[in-house]
């Protein structure tokens, strides 16, 4: 009897043990930081860190390969790198199969009304500010074969400067030839708990579940 009451005891403890662990996930925030180089290519660079680093996630992405290592604390777990060849016809596989299947589910009309169109904006707003970055700093020079582009951007740059005052663009426009050279420095947090309850609460709204749910049950009837 007692061997029982322990194998019951141990798995309370680890029950609760994991319930704790899920609830730290949701209330503690998740850091992260990212860099990126634009010169002929694409280089990007990003740490995902949680409970003060203590677990953390780093990586970097270029056009020719992808590494990932995983960290606990200063020691490094493992490491996976993996050829971006393959991911791009992956991508492009997923790609294909998704215009396959917008070409036999072209009934969104029904969800494009006005209530629903808001209640989205809603929601987007909310988890943009969430995962806005508090430190943002762009560098770099950037120009397009059409100069008429090259000062539109320029006047949204402007603006964006006046929208996000605390941030550091430092872009210079260049009129007289095409060249896209930037460096990126960004990072924030987010909290898993907050964008939890603000989905949840989004997916169960009356205009959003019925809009679901009916869209879902249509597609199940013409899958018969």
């Amino acid at each position: 009897m007692w061997v029982v009451l322990l194998i019951l005891k141990i798995i309370l403890y680890l029950l609760i043990a994991l319930l704790l662990f899920l609830v730290t996930m949701l209330v503690v925030p998740f850091q992260y930081k990212g860099e990126a180089e634009v010169d002929g290519g694409i280089t990007f660079s990003y740490k995902v860190g949680w409970f003060w680093n203590l677990f953390n996630i780093r990586g970097t992405r270029s056009e020719e390969s992808n590494t990932t290592e995983v960290f606990l604390g200063s020691k490094r777990v493992f490491t996976v790198k993996t050829r971006d060849k393959k991911e791009v016809e992956e991508t492009e596989e997923i790609t294909e199969n998704v215009k396959k299947a917008a070409k036999k589910e072209n009934n969104l009309k029904s969800m494009l009304e006005t209530s629903f169109i808001k209640e989205v904006f809603k929601y987007l707003k909310k988890i943009v500010k969430q995962i806005v970055p508090n430190y943002l700093h762009i560098h770099g020079t950037y120009g397009f074969d059409d100069p008429s582009i090259t000062g539109m951007t320029a006047g949204f740059i402007y603006t964006l400067q006046g929208i996000w005052p605390g941030s550091r663009i430092q872009l210079q426009p260049c009129f007289t030839e095409e060249i896209l050279e930037l460096e990126l420095k960004t990072s924030g947090s987010i909290r898993v708990g907050k964008l939890a309850w603000d989905t949840a609460r989004f997916a169960l709204k009356k205009d959003i579940r019925t809009k679901i749910f009916k869209r879902n049950k249509k597609v199940k009837l013409k899958s018969k």
